[in-house]
């Protein structure tokens, strides 16, 4: 599944939030096959050019696909202009405001129970082996520190004595109900995107005072210092 930008996320909603253009996006969606405008006007009894923006809008948001074809199934000179079609997109997009990683977590547990299983070793020892490999990968191919922190949600702020601390707590609902489980499985992910973006830092446990606060922090580490 693509990988979609927090901001991308929240445009592709805010084009569903027409309900027009919502109607036009569930016909091509529910479709078994490419669908085209004049097709689309006719089940939603809408004017065609009305619907052709409106496919044109959600194709802009990445919500639909589109290829030219004849639909006659003839070519060359005379057989008329290809129609255009749309499909919709295997894009899946939910958004939150703060920014939250669910998915992310939902990745990562599942991970360590087939792991468990298939291993028999404790659930609790191979979730922080999972979130240690996966913030090795997150912190190896991203860019800076601050740019992995903002895109996943945790708000760095950088402070004078060196730390970061983290305004944002991008478990937020499950650390508060499952608390010790989500904050060591964050501190592991995080020390190992430290370790893998190279970063003169290290992640330590911290718990917040902001109950929105994450709980770990990062200090600038003495042998990079």
């Amino acid at each position: 599944m693509k990988s979609v930008a927090q901001d991308e996320k929240l445009n592709a909603l805010a084009a569903l939030a027409d309900p027009v253009r919502k109607a036009v996006y569930e016909f091509v969606r529910t479709s078994g096959a490419a669908v085209g405008r004049d097709e689309c006007a006719s089940a939603l009894s809408l004017p065609r050019n009305t619907v052709a923006f409106q496919l044109d809008k959600l194709a802009d948001q990445g919500l639909l696909s589109v290829e030219f074809r004849r639909l006659n199934g003839r070519g060359g000179p005379g057989s008329g202009r290809p129609a255009k079609l749309y499909t919709a997109t295997h894009l899946e997009v939910a958004a939150s405001i703060p920014h939250r990683e669910y998915a992310l977590a939902a990745h990562l547990m599942a991970q360590a129970i087939e792991r468990s299983g298939a291993e028999n070793r404790p659930i609790t020892e191979v979730l922080a082996e999972v979130a240690r490999e996966t913030g090795q990968t997150i912190g190896a191919l991203a860019g800076s520190l601050p740019q992995i922190l903002t895109e996943h949600g945790y708000r760095p702020e950088f402070r004078e004595d060196g730390s970061v601390g983290l305004l944002d707590c991008p478990f937020l609902q499950l650390s508060a109900s499952h608390r010790n489980t989500v904050c060591t499985m964050n501190l592991e992910l995080l020390t190992a995107v430290v370790e893998g973006s190279e970063a003169p830092y290290r992640a330590c446990f911290d718990p917040p005072t902001n109950e929105h606060h994450c709980c770990v922090r990062l200090d600038r580490s003495a042998i990079n210092t």
